[in-house]
C-alpha cells in the first residue's frame, strides 16, 4: 500500500471533537483558548491538539496550518481531515 493511502486512512479517524479543535487551531486559538471555548480542561485541549498533530504526521501547529492551507490552494482532492470536513452544511 502506498504511503499516501496509509496516511489518508489514518486521517479519516478524526473524532468529532478533534474536528472542533482543528477549526479553532486553524483560527489561531491557543490550547487555553480552545479549552475555554469548548468547556474542557487545558490538558484535554492539549491532548486533542497532540492527536491532530500525530494523525496529520506534523510536528507543530504551523505545519498543521500549512498542510491545510496548501491542500485548499492546490485545488486537489480535499484532505480527509480538512477543516471543510468538520463543518456541517
Amino acid at each position: 500500500m502506498l504511503e499516501q493511502e496509509r496516511k489518508r486512512k489514518r486521517l479519516t479517524r478524526a473524532t468529532p471533537r478533534e474536528c472542533e479543535v482543528l477549526k479553532l487551531v486553524l483560527l489561531g486559538f491557543t490550547n487555553k483558548d480552545i479549552a475555554q471555548q469548548l468547556g474542557i480542561s487545558d490538558y484535554t485541549a492539549r491532548d486533542h491538539v497532540s492527536a491532530l498533530l500525530k494523525k496529520n504526521e506534523v510536528k507543530n501547529r504551523t505545519q498543521l496550518l500549512a498542510l491545510h492551507v496548501t491542500s485548499t490552494r492546490k485545488k486537489k482532492k480535499p484532505h480527509p481531515l480538512h477543516l471543510t470536513d468538520c463543518i456541517a452544511d
